[in-house]
């Protein structure tokens, strides 16, 4: 490998940083398949949750989520696919560990606030956390609908503290939809188009 005798000029600087984005950028493009599937399955699981809840005597309406599973294992394998194909970037590396983290939140939130509180007082912070998440994701790429999905989802974390379980469920896919499904469509076609 060869090191350099002079040090790097400011642009050579702007330019690896504005490369290294580019290929983050690249990299969260592509991840609009898992705005898609993680947006799908956790709306499909609240409205589902909801409606075995409201509409039926269904013993364990919360057995749909269990759809999670089907997300762990698509997210596990789609994140292998990747890294054989990808080159690893800084930013994607934060961007991976970012929603790490979330995700270690969120269970987190619902072991220990949903058995010990309530689940009641989990889902409202599982909002927030979902906002910090896409909150950094948008900003961090500059992708406006990310950022503007965070504030909305942010809203209704602070509405779900004031409304009873039934109504959270609703929240939830309204912000799934605002924040994950609206979001990952404007990336696939922003993908599609380049």
């Amino acid at each position: 490998m060869k090191t350099r005798k002079s040090p790097m000029t400011e642009t050579e600087s702007w330019e690896i940083i504005q490369n290294m984005i580019a290929n983050a950028k690249q990299d969260v493009k592509d991840d609009g398949y898992f705005l898609l599937l993680w947006g799908w399955l956790v709306l499909v699981a609240s409205i589902g949750h909801y409606l075995l809840l409201t509409l039926t005597d269904f013993a364990h309406p919360y057995a749909v989520w269990s759809l999670m599973l089907v997300g762990i294992v698509a997210t596990i394998w789609k994140v292998g696919k990747y890294r054989k194909q990808r080159v690893k970037t800084y930013v994607g590396t934060i961007m991976q560990s970012l929603w790490l983290a979330v995700f270690v939140g969120i269970i987190i939130t619902l072991i220990g606030a949903g058995f010990e509180i309530g689940f009641r007082a989990a889902y409202p912070i599982i909002l927030i956390l979902y906002g910090i998440g896409i909150f950094i994701s948008g900003s961090l790429f500059r992708f406006t609908p990310l950022i503007i999905g965070a504030v909305g989802t942010w809203s209704l974390a602070l509405v779900a503290f004031f409304v009873p379980f039934q109504t959270q469920l609703l929240l939830l896919a309204l912000a799934t939809m605002i924040s994950y499904i609206i979001p990952g469509f404007l990336l696939k076609s922003q993908y599609t188009h380049e």
